[in-house]
């Protein structure tokens, strides 16, 4: 029954006339996390591209009929050896779709199309660098997978909208290629044969648009840049376009083309209007935008979420938010690419963060702040390490709370480590720098370039926040002693909750100490699970707030707590029969033991042994079987790791029977 409610979902999904809200308030990752994710997810094997070869050129020439759906194709595939002697090579294509032949040096060549592979053998053998260029001919209806690789859909009633959302494994629904993020061709081509009332959009410019006597119009779309196989793309529908330029100079403009369905033409305006302002903000936070020589734009497509096709974002929501995550995107995601599925926090972390720096600068610090407290919370439902164990699972990689959400917040983090100056030059820089620009990187590339930038070794910061799990807890106490009459000393206790990986979390930590004269703003470095900081201030200390500014994803346990001290107090009632009270208090969390003695020395009774929280305690003594006479009481208070001695003391009491 599930198997035929899941078939007819894929039925209905790709043939229903489906309508989505263009406005929603759901965060990004929870609008990705539509039906389509639910019902195309599809799980890959254990799986690696072809390493034997790099590709570096694809030209996609393909005609899209709606009535019937169908696509027909012929692939040029480009690629160079990376090896001597290589004799076989191997491209990624579903077996839904029917290869009809492979062309290479002009004649047909013999194939195998398996297991979702094309494997080619030659008669000669290739050495490294060589180019070994083929031409793959095939037709079919792509059977769409993961978030709706290839989707023929409609709009308003029954007007076609066909588009595709390729990440991170359907490209292969419905075109060849070699499957993998880590291997970016240097440009391509994307030529779309439809009928001449619909527009077909792609990456890059267009260069022409060929009315043929069929009654079919080919869009010739080129992108001079090196892209990631999948965010080549394809939008076709009865497209109405709004454009405007950004300015990037005084005299020096880009298009910025807008593909939008008829009837949301009118309330989209305002929003797309939005794109110029986003754009300058981004320029000023990351450096110029990567493919000023083509373009910007957004193709409406049939999917409640986005997607960040190389300049032109596939876009089925339009709210501020996804318009800024998929524009920022353009620098992390597509200029520089995750080399692997492992490290998709590189696009996804910095796409979100880059909806942060938009409220920022739009809106004003107050935006900034909220919208990390929500993303906070967001971050704190993340399950596992940041980067991604499995990527067998679609939904692993895409996980919103933590690819999305606490990838966010580790950039939020490491600005507060760093400083405002010093991040924005991390950014600007990592954008830059020509080993990753247009290129791919993983995590450890970031990690150089911020110790670069900041001087600073924060191998400590990536190990527990990109390679670790879950956040810090924070159980914090504090006692105050008056020095003198114009000097007080404050002792805040830092005992950090125990984790699997890392044990505990070493950060650096604002703490803010109200003061009868005024406030106070220190920082230091907690790289303890359990410790303690000591302030000699000079006025007297009020009460205390750890990382005022939440520049830390965390948990605190006990602000807002009147101090008091360590203390042992006398026994009650004294003398006592039958039994006496012994009350104490603890300044900060102990490991405490409270021993009784007789007056030669011998211990006779232990009354407690175990950890306490910061607090006052009673602990009743009952004196079985011994006599009347002078009895001692000692507490002891240890560290959280039982080596320092926090505090001691030693009290009388007398049994009378």
């Amino acid at each position: 029954m599930k198997f035929l409610f899941k078939i007819f979902l894929i039925i209905f999904i790709c043939y229903a006339n489906i309508s989505f809200s263009q406005f929603t308030d759901k965060p990004v990752y929870e609008i990705e996390k539509d039906f389509h994710s639910r019902y195309f997810n599809k799980i890959k094997d254990s799986y690696q591209s072809d390493t034997s070869i790099n590709a570096v050129y694809y030209k996609l020439d393909l005609y899209i009929t709606e009535n019937p759906n169908f696509l027909t194709g012929a692939v040029t595939i480009n690629s160079v050896s990376k090896i001597n002697g290589l004799s076989s090579l191997f491209y990624d294509f579903s077996n839904n779709m029917t290869v009809d032949s492979i062309i290479y040096n002009g004649s047909s060549h013999s194939y195998i199309h398996s297991n979702d592979k094309i494997s080619i053998s030659f008669s000669e053998n290739f050495n490294l660098n060589d180019l070994i260029s083929i031409v793959i001919y095939y037709h079919g209806v792509p059977i769409p997978t993961g978030f709706g690789s290839f989707i023929f859909g409609y709009h308003n009633g029954n007007e076609p909208s066909i588009w595709t959302l390729s990440e991170p494994y359907g490209c292969i629904d419905w075109y060849p290629c070699k499957n993998t993020p880590g291997d970016k061709v240097d440009s391509s081509d994307v030529w779309l044969r439809c009928s001449e009332e619909l527009t077909a959009v792609s990456n890059g410019i267009l260069r022409e648009a060929v009315n043929n006597p069929d009654g079919t119009i080919t869009f010739k779309w080129h992108n001079s840049y090196p892209i990631a196989n999948y965010l080549i793309s394809l939008a076709i529908s009865n497209y109405v376009q709004y454009n405007f330029n950004f300015y990037y100079s005084a005299t020096e403009y880009m298009p910025v083309m807008n593909y939008i369905y008829p009837e949301d033409l009118n309330v989209l305006i305002p929003q797309l209007d939005k794109t110029n302002q986003m754009l300058s903000i981004f320029t000023n936070a990351y450096g110029p935008y990567p493919f000023l020589s083509e373009k910007y734009g957004h193709a409406q497509f049939g999917r409640n979420a986005g997607m960040e096709n190389q300049t032109i974002s596939s876009m089925g929501a339009f709210n501020d938010d996804i318009i800024a995550h998929e524009l920022a995107h353009q620098w992390f995601g597509d200029k520089i690419t995750c080399f692997n599925w492992e490290n998709i926090w590189l696009n996804e972390g910095f796409a979100t963060y880059g909806q942060a720096i938009y409220h920022e600068a739009a809106e004003g610090e107050a935006a900034y702040e909220n919208f990390i407290k929500s993303t906070m919370s967001n971050a704190k439902q993340a399950v596992g390490s940041i980067y991604v164990i499995d990527v067998a699972n679609i939904n692993e990689i895409f996980d919103g709370n933590r690819s999305y959400a606490k990838g966010c917040i580790v950039l939020h983090m490491l600005r507060g480590v760093v400083g405002d100056s010093v991040f924005f030059d991390i950014l600007r820089t990592y954008v830059a720098d020509t080993s990753f620009a247009y290129k791919n990187a993983v995590t450890q590339d970031f990690q150089n370039v911020v110790e670069k930038v900041s001087g600073l070794d924060l191998e400590y910061f990536f190990r527990e926040w990109i390679y670790g799990e879950n956040f810090p807890v924070y159980n914090v106490s504090w006692t105050t002693d008056e020095l003198s009459n114009v000097q007080y000393k404050a002792s805040i206790n830092i005992v950090q909750n125990s984790n699997l990986n890392p044990q505990f979390f070493t950060m650096p930590v604002q703490i803010k100490i109200f003061m009868q004269s005024g406030d106070t703003l220190v920082t230091v470095f907690n790289d303890q699970q359990d410790q303690t900081f000591d302030f000699i201030l000079n006025s007297k200390p009020l009460d205390f707030k750890i990382d005022p500014d939440n520049w830390i994803l965390k948990n605190i346990f006990g602000e807002n707590v009147t101090p008091i001290g360590f203390a042992l107090l006398q026994n009650y009632p004294n003398p006592f029969n039958p039994s006496t009270t012994i009350s104490f208090q603890l300044g900060r969390p102990s490991n405490v033991t409270i021993t009784i003695y007789d007056i030669l020395g011998n211990e006779v009774a232990q009354l407690l042994n175990g950890y306490l929280r910061e607090g006052t305690y009673n602990t009743d003594f009952i004196p079985n079987g011994l006599a009347s006479g002078t009895y001692f009481y000692y507490l002891s208070a240890m560290d959280y790791n039982n080596t320092n001695l926090l505090f001691e003391a030693t009290g009388k009491m007398i049994l009378v029977k």
